[in-house]
């Protein structure tokens, strides 16, 4: 289990979440949806960096390794470079947004067997 407590994160301008906490057991599956700039990205950053005693996995939502592929090709090493690794805990930022319809099909049916937690 995870245990995430008391996080925030603020701009000058804005508040995105204060005093957020919750735990994550094993095989949690767990999507965050929020509008641009709300902290998503910022959270699963906080996450990737949290002390624990489990391997964390983390494919971020721009990946400048593999400058010579095109954004899915992009995705799809570095999901292989980080899975290659057995995480138990494996942070996907935005993962469809450069798949078309076959490789986001083939991304959901390897997900369904994901054994570990899946943000």
């Amino acid at each position: 289990m995870i245990q995430l407590k008391n996080l925030s994160l603020s701009f000058p301008h804005k508040t995105c979440f204060e005093d957020f906490s919750t735990d994550i057991y094993d095989g949690n599956r767990i999507a965050i949806i929020g509008r641009n700039g709300s902290g998503k990205s910022s959270l699963l950053e906080m996450i990737k960096n949290i002390p624990a005693d489990i391997s964390i996995g983390y494919v971020p939502q721009i990946i400048e390794d593999f400058d010579d592929l095109s954004g899915g090709q992009r995705f799809n090493a570095s999901l292989t470079k980080v899975l290659s690794k057995n995480p138990d805990l494996l942070l996907l930022d935005e993962p469809t947004n450069h798949l078309d319809r076959s490789n986001r099909n083939s991304l959901m049916q390897m997900l369904k067997f994901y054994p570990g937690i899946l943000i």
